[in-house]
């Protein structure tokens, strides 16, 4: 599989609270954070970027804000409202095609490991993800998730997983991690370069810490 296979997903649209502001439009370099981010995709060599916008008026918001980037742009918004990540991650995967994986990243998440996400996509090839039919039945085999132990996102995730987080959007369920325990996951290491990747810029504290790094 290659990244050019993948579709870039961002969950953006959450509430924010420990931020106190809209962190997909935190100011990176005179860039929104959620821009930043799909350019990275882009970079990487995807060519589809889903932004899971939580709302239309978000959705509005965002597009305003957003150069016309070179590569398809989708918004998904939420189809079970009120129900934090779990329903961003749900409106964006059920844009994909029914063999198609996302790479997600939640919105606050400022770097993309080039060497994590190859070995990522390795491991969907050795477990032989695919999509096959029996008659009226579409049977789904291989890994739904494909992540590093304890961390949702910075991960691969398949079309197929949308329907299991239906069931459980449905029913109220709305941990992360509950989730993650449902679906098949396949987990790789992580090395002490990459661990950069799962910075959070969930507080101010936090973003005012990187934005002093990026000036050193």
């Amino acid at each position: 599989m290659a990244v050019e296979e993948l579709t870039g997903i961002i969950l953006a649209g959450g509430q924010s609270s420990r931020m106190g502001r809209d962190k997909a439009l935190l100011p990176i370099e005179g860039k929104p954070l959620l821009q930043t981010i799909a350019e990275r995709m882009l970079q990487l060599g995807m060519r589809r970027i889903v932004i899971a916008s939580g709302t239309p008026e978000r959705e509005a918001t965002y597009a305003s804000l957003l150069p016309k980037l070179p590569a398809e742009v989708a918004y998904a918004a939420d189809r079970f409202p009120d129900c934090g990540p779990l329903a961003g991650l749900h409106a964006a995967l059920s844009l994909l095609p029914g063999g198609a994986y996302g790479f997600v990243m939640a919105c606050d998440m400022p770097y993309i490991s080039e060497t994590l996400l190859e070995r990522m996509l390795q491991a969907a090839v050795a477990a032989g993800g695919r999509l096959t039919t029996e008659g009226s039945t579409r049977i789904i085999t291989g890994p739904q998730v494909i992540r590093v132990e304890n961390q949702p996102f910075h991960a691969l995730y398949h079309a197929s997983a949308a329907a299991e987080l239906a069931q459980r959007l449905a029913r109220k369920e709305l941990r992360m991690m509950s989730l993650l325990g449902a679906l098949r996951s396949v987990q790789v290491p992580i090395y002490e370069a990459e661990e950069a990747a799962f910075l959070n810029l969930n507080a101010p504290e936090l973003y005012e810490q990187y934005i002093r790094s990026l000036q050193h």
